[in-house]
């Protein structure tokens, strides 16, 4: 910090009538304007990442990642920007703790089109990989504890402890004005009889709750859409909420529609509206499993250690539901959260037989969150 101090402007060129302006004054001039900003961006925000950069793994998994753009300040107050995305090949050449980095640079004065007209200095960056933090200006994106040269790189299972030769973005540093990101939630209803404002209202509820925390350090706003058809364009949800009562029968294009939204890194939950069925399974639940068993989806128990149960809210196990009959289960794949407890009524307020209380609601809410993390996870490991 005193060399950096020592480095900040505290005179400048003062024009008058007649003063020759030579490169020299002309450089004077604009240089002190820059260390201005330097000293603006790295004194009121501090180095760090400003927006983007997020690193993510290949897929299928090798020795590269995936960089997409952003902005960051280095050490010395330097914006570095990336407007394009980009592929780092970490390659053979080194193992164990490794630190991936971020630098600013300049190029020599260019003259753009070969001719005598003016020269430019453009800004450049540069991306490597070093065993320390130790020296220099470099920006953390990630660090990597790499078991051997030949080891791939995977996105971390749990991004709050990664393990080896998986990425570690726990140690980048923010900056700047924490951007609010939005959020689509579709409210989809098959089946007769069911297209009520019921589920809908609560996942407004739920939305609304979401929105109110931070997720990973960052700000997001879940907006709830009712009614949506199934063969409306899904890709712009990060959550499609498949709600059923009456048995139903998708078409070609809907099942299409579903697959692709899937494909393309989509989660959808799944919930039969128990609200009207005064005993047993509705029937809306025996189309949901064939629709699963069509669309190639096999369902599996929830383990003790899985995201859905950890990320925000900790729970043990899922909580309670509007449903109090029977033995209510959550089963899951990669792509669909399908449950029995049927949240969405509880989610306004409802259990069988009753209200429900204001800590049942409340831990139905975080739920509710933590089926929204799972889906943004996963879209955002999808590069989506």
């Amino acid at each position: 910090m005193k060399d950096l101090l020592a480095e900040f402007p505290t005179q400048r060129l003062k024009p008058v009538d007649g003063l020759a302006v030579t490169a020299e004054i002309w450089e004077e001039a604009h240089e002190y304007h820059r260390q201005q900003q330097r000293f603006h961006a790295l004194l009121g925000h501090g180095a760090g990442i400003v927006t983007g950069l997020d690193v993510i793994a290949s897929d299928p998994p090798d020795t590269s990642v995936y960089i997409q753009p952003g902005v960051a300040v280095d050490q010395r107050g330097e914006a570095i920007i990336l407007t394009e995305p980009l592929t780092y090949d970490i390659g053979n050449a080194a193992a164990g703790q490794l630190y991936l980095l971020l630098s600013y640079g300049e190029s020599y004065p260019l003259n753009d089109d070969q001719t005598e007209g003016p020269r430019y200095v453009h800004a450049e960056f540069g991306i490597e990989v070093q065993p320390s933090l130790s020296g220099g200006s470099g920006v953390e994106l990630a660090r990597i504890r790499r078991q051997d040269r030949e080891s791939p790189i995977f996105d971390a299972q749990d991004p709050a402890h990664p393990g080896p030769n998986e990425i570690d973005l726990r140690f980048r540093r923010d900056v700047g004005a924490a951007p609010v990101e939005h959020l689509g939630l579709a409210v989809v209803y098959v089946g007769g009889g069911v297209k009520s404002v019921r589920h809908g209202q609560g996942a407004s509820y739920m939305a609304r709750a979401f929105s109110r925390h931070k997720l990973r350090g960052r700000d997001y706003r879940l907006h709830v859409d009712y009614d949506i058809s199934l063969t409306a364009d899904l890709a712009v949800y990060t959550l499609v909420y498949l709600v059923g009562q009456g048995a139903f029968q998708l078409g070609k294009e809907e099942m299409e529609s579903l697959y692709a939204y899937m494909q393309g890194g989509g989660v959808l939950f799944i919930e039969s509206c128990r609200h009207e069925v005064p005993d047993g399974e509705p029937p809306a639940d025996t189309s949901f499993y064939n629709l699963l068993s069509d669309l190639g989806v096999k369902l599996n128990e929830l383990r003790p250690d899985h995201r859905l149960l950890v990320e925000p809210f900790l729970f043990a196990a899922p909580p309670p539901g509007f449903e109090t009959q029977g033995v209510p289960r959550v089963a899951v794949s990669d792509e669909v959260i399908m449950s029995t407890y049927d949240y969405g009524c509880l989610w306004q307020g409802e259990r069988r037989g009753g209200s429900a209380s204001r800590e049942e609601i409340r831990a139905a809410m975080e739920w509710g969150s933590n089926v929204v993390a799972y889906a943004l996870e996963r879209r955002q490991r999808s590069g989506q």
